[in-house]
C-alpha cells in the first residue's frame, strides 16, 4: 500500500493500534467490572428506600395502633361496655375524632364479638354517622363490617392491613382498665386506604394489589422485599406485607428511577473520554516530537538531492540557516498554490460574513454581538458616552407558532426584523436576532430616558403592524416586550454583564406584564 511508504502514517497507524486496544480494554472493564457493582449498589439502595418505605407503613400502624388502645383503655369506654354511661357514643363518639382522617370506621364489640356500635363516615359522601347498628343511616357500613368480623379472629393487637371489601389497615384491642385483665369487648379501627396510596410525603405513590395464597402456601408474616428491572429507566418495587384477610397477602408495589445506574456509567463515560482525548493530546505530542525529530531532516535532505539532480554541474551552497530551522513544506505549498489560497481566503472572507447573519431574518446573530459588544462599550467609553442595550423577547411566540405553524412564526419573526432594521438605521446601531424570538438592539451614545423612549416606540411600531394573534392573552395583534440595560463611563459593565442586566429587566416586565418596557435601574 502505497500510504504505508510514508513514516509519519506508519507511526500514525501504529499509535491509533494503540489508542483503539486502550479503549477496548476500558471497554472491558465497564461491562464486566464496572457495571456489576453498579447494579450491586443500585440494589442496595432499592433495598434502603424499601426499609425506608416498610417503616412509613410501620409508622402509619402504629399511630393507628396508638388510637385503638387509648379508646380501649379509657375509662369511658369500660364504662359503655359495662352499661354504666349509656351516653358516651353521642358524647365522645362525634366528627371531630375522624376529622384528621387517622380512622374511617370504629366498630365496638362485646366479649361475644355482638356488635355494641359503629360510628365512621361514609366513603361515598363523607357524612359521619354513629349507630348501634350497622342499619339505618349506617347501612354503608354492613358490608365492611361483615368482612371485618371475619378478620377479627385473626387479627390480634397488631395492626394489619386488610384488602376485603376494599384495602383498609385495620387495629383492634381488647377494652381492658388499666387495674384488670378481664376484656369487656374490644375495639376495631379502620383506615381506608386508596389503591394509590403514598404513605407519607416526599415518598414514592404505592399501588396496592392482592394475591390469594394457594391450598399449601406458606404464609409469611413476615414482609418481603422484590426488586426487578422494568425497562433500562426503571425498576419496580414489590412489597409483600401480611394481610389482616386470611388467605391474603397484600403487594405494594412502585416504580423507581435507576438515576444512580446511568449516573455511574455516565461516570465512567466521562472518564473514557477523558481518557480518550488525554490519549489523543499523548499521541499529536509524539507525533510532534517524531516529526520534529525524524521527519524534518529527512524532507530538508530530500529537498537538498532533489536541487542538486535538477542542477548537474552546478556550485550549490549550503542551504540557508533559516531553511535547516524549520521545514518548508507548508511554505513550498504556499508558494505552488498562491493563487489557489487567495481564491480560499476570499471564499472564507465571505464564509465568515455569513457566520456573523442569522441565516432567517439577516440580521446580525449571538456570535456578532459577542464579537462587536466588547468593543463597541470600548470605544464608546473612551469617548465618555453611555451606551445602551435593548432585549426584545415576542410575546406568546410559542402560542402564535402552536396556532398559526412555524412557517408563518418565522413570518413574523422576518416582519419584526424589517421593523427593526427600518427604526435603527445608524452605521453604530447593532440589530441582531440571538434565539428564537429574542433581539438585541445596542445603541452607542445612549443614555437611560432616550433607549426607555425608543423602546416604547420599537413597541407601538410593532403593535402597529397589526399581526393578527389570536391566542394571545395580552392583545388581539403580536406585541412585544422589552428590557432596557445602560453602561456608562461611570459604571462600566462587560458585554455579558449588560446582557445579563437587560434579560433580568426584560424577564420582571414580561412577569408583571406584556407589551411593556422596563429596566433594573427605573425607580
Amino acid at each position: 500500500m502505497p500510504y504505508l511508504n510514508s513514516l509519519r502514517n506508519r507511526f500514525i497507524i501504529t499509535l491509533a493500534i494503540m489508542l483503539v486496544l486502550v479503549m477496548g480494554i476500558l471497554m472491558f472493564i465497564l461491562h464486566q467490572l464496572m457495571i456489576p457493582n453498579l447494579l450491586s449498589e443500585e440494589r442496595q439502595g432499592a433495598h434502603v428506600y424499601a426499609n425506608v418505605l416498610q417503616e412509613s407503613i410501620d409508622r402509619d400502624a402504629r399511630n393507628l395502633n396508638t388510637m385503638v388502645y387509648q379508646w380501649a383503655t379509657w375509662a369511658g369506654t369500660w364504662e359503655f361496655m359495662n352499661g354504666r354511661r349509656p351516653d358516651f357514643p353521642q358524647t365522645h363518639i362525634t366528627p371531630a375524632v375522624f376529622d384528621d382522617h387517622a380512622a374511617d370506621l370504629m366498630i365496638i364489640t362485646n366479649p361475644n364479638d355482638a356488635i355494641s356500635w359503629i360510628a365512621g363516615r361514609n366513603p361515598v359522601n363523607g357524612s359521619f354517622t354513629s349507630c348501634a347498628q350497622p342499619a339505618g343511616d349506617c347501612q354503608w357500613s354492613l358490608d365492611l363490617v361483615r368482612e371485618m368480623q371475619r378478620q377479627l379472629s385473626s387479627t390480634d393487637t397488631m395492626p394489619r392491613i386488610g384488602v376485603r371489601p376494599d384495602f383498609a389497615m385495620i387495629s383492634t384491642w381488647p377494652i381492658t382498665r388499666r387495674d384488670s385483665s378481664f376484656a369487656a369487648g374490644k375495639i376495631t379501627l379502620m383506615r381506608l386506604l386508596p389503591g394509590q396510596w403514598q404513605p407519607e410525603a416526599g415518598l414514592s405513590t404505592l399501588t396496592l394489589s392482592s394475591i390469594r395464597l394457594k391450598k399449601g402456601d406458606r404464609h409469611d408474616d413476615k414482609p418481603a422485599i422484590s426488586i426487578e428491572p422494568i425497562d433500562d429507566d426503571t425498576l419496580r418495587l414489590t412489597l409483600t406485607r401480611p394481610s389482616a384477610t386470611p388467605e391474603y397477602q397484600v403487594l405494594m408495589t412502585t416504580r423507581l428511577k435507576r438515576d444512580g445506574l446511568h449516573a455511574g456509567i455516565a461516570r465512567f463515560n466521562m472518564t473514557m473520554l477523558g481518557s480518550l482525548l488525554l490519549l489523543i493530546a499523548l499521541m499529536m505530542a509524539m507525533l510532534w516530537v517524531f516529526r520534529a525529530i525524524v521527519l524534518r531532516p529527512i524532507t530538508e535532505l530530500s529537498r537538498y538531492a532533489s536541487a542538486l539532480r535538477q542542477s548537474p554541474g552546478e556550485h550549490l551552497e549550503a542551504p540557508p540557516p533559516w531553511l535547516q530551522a524549520r521545514s518548508d513544506e507548508l511554505g513550498n505549498m504556499a508558494r505552488e498554490f498562491q493563487t489557489l489560497i487567495k481564491e480560499l481566503n476570499e471564499r472564507n472572507a465571505h464564509l465568515k460574513a455569513l457566520t456573523n447573519r442569522d441565516a432567517l431574518t439577516g440580521l446580525g446573530n449571538r456570535r456578532l454581538l459577542d464579537r462587536q459588544l466588547p468593543r463597541t462599550l470600548s470605544l464608546t467609553h473612551r469617548l465618555e458616552r453611555p451606551v445602551a442595550l435593548i432585549m426584545i423577547d415576542v410575546d406568546h411566540f410559542k402560542l402564535y407558532n402552536d396556532f398559526y405553524g412555524h412557517p408563518e412564526g418565522d413570518q413574523c419573526l422576518k416582519t419584526i426584523a424589517e421593523t427593526l432594521s427600518d427604526i435603527f438605521q445608524r452605521e453604530s446601531d447593532l440589530v441582531t436576532r440571538v434565539g428564537g424570538e429574542e433581539f438585541v438592539i445596542v445603541l452607542p451614545d445612549f443614555d437611560l430616558e432616550r433607549a426607555m423612549d425608543i423602546a416604547r416606540g420599537v413597541c407601538t411600531a410593532m403593535e402597529a403592524q397589526c399581526i393578527p394573534h389570536v391566542p394571545s392573552p395580552t392583545h388581539k395583534y403580536v406585541t412585544i416586550s422589552a428590557g432596557v440595560a445602560i453602561s456608562s463611563p461611570d459604571h462600566p459593565l462587560s458585554g455579558e454583564a449588560l446582557i445579563k442586566q437587560a434579560d433580568q429587566a426584560l424577564y420582571q416586565i414580561k412577569k408583571s406584564s406584556r407589551n411593556a418596557v422596563g429596566c433594573t435601574t427605573c425607580d
